[in-house]
């Protein structure tokens, strides 16, 4: 058990190692907020906001 252990360890310090390497090609730690927000008002705010009268 304590090899499997030390090999998943190794493993895990080589991949670590490797993604470092490749940072400014391939970040993928980097969080990037505009994948998340929204990109613009939804149907709602424009039923709301319509310029037609009700």
């Amino acid at each position: 058990m304590r090899r499997l252990s030390f090999i998943v360890s190794r493993l895990a310090s080589f991949v670590r190692h490797m993604a470092d390497a490749l940072g400014p090609f391939w970040d993928v730690r980097k969080y990037r907020p505009e994948r998340y927000y929204m990109r613009g008002p939804g149907p709602k705010w424009r039923e709301k906001h319509s310029s037609r009268p009700a």
